[in-house]
């Protein structure tokens, strides 16, 4: 009697690919055990009072994991502490749970977060929430506009503009990318008009075959005295 492997096992074995991945793993956004990114991130706030702040981030991926209602997901660590649980499946690329530095568990979403659908075509489009990134206000505490209960989970819409763009970054020159765009409405007080206005925030992120996500902007835009707000962009340096 004859043994037959499957021929990703026969792999495993050999060594010759990651065993701890997705059966469906996304080149756009790899979630293989092992892999890491370095970023640089650089964030001009507007004037008055301008400044520049730079910093690295870099994102590795630890494997899969078994969340609280059995299912699994792989993980995503930052250096800043948070852990990002993801799943790779016929929808797509999706958070589904996050762990924050100050917990013992990763917390399920309510529900999953899209991160790249599993089809892309330019225009098409996804809603999920998030937070400001940087936008602070000045003379208030907290500062930082993301720990407020009313901005915690508002919806961006995102749409792809892009799926054949090429981008540079300190890492190389990348072709083949995908150049996703998001709008967030938020209700924020303009000097201008002495009243609330609807102001938006924007993202740009590519990703890349093989590689993933290699660039990121967002504009958060100082709108009051009180406010300051600015553009971050988020670039890769090295990954592996």
């Amino acid at each position: 009697m004859s043994l037959r492997i499957p021929a990703l096992l026969l792999a495993c074995l050999l060594g010759l690919v990651a065993c701890d991945q997705p059966v469906k793993d996304n080149p756009l956004f790899p979630l293989a055990s092992g892999k890491r990114w370095t970023y640089q991130i650089e964030t001009v706030y507007d004037e008055p009072d301008a400044k520049t702040l730079r910093y690295t981030l870099e994102m590795r991926n630890l494997g899969s994991a078994a969340l609280s209602d059995g299912s699994m997901a792989w993980v995503r660590y930052s250096s800043n502490g948070h852990e990002y649980w993801l799943t790779s499946n016929d929808d797509g690329i999706q958070r589904v749970a996050m762990k924050q530095p100050t917990k013992e568990k990763a917390i399920l979403d309510e529900e999953p977060r899209t991160v790249l659908p599993a089809v892309l075509q330019v225009g098409s489009t996804w809603t999920t929430t998030t937070v400001p990134y940087f936008l602070r206000r000045r003379n208030e505490k907290p500062s930082e506009f993301r720990y407020l209960d009313k901005f915690k989970h508002v919806p961006m819409v995102f749409t792809v503009a892009d799926i054949d763009t090429a981008v540079t970054t300190p890492a190389g020159q990348f072709e083949h990318c995908v150049r996703v765009e998001g709008k967030m409405e938020m209700m924020l007080w303009n000097d201008q008009i002495n009243a609330y206005k609807p102001t938006n925030i924007m993202s740009r992120e590519w990703y890349c075959p093989g590689v993933g996500l290699v660039q990121v902007e967002r504009e958060e835009p100082t709108t009051a005295k009180f406010f300051q707000g600015g553009i971050m962009r988020m670039k890769l340096m090295d990954y592996r």
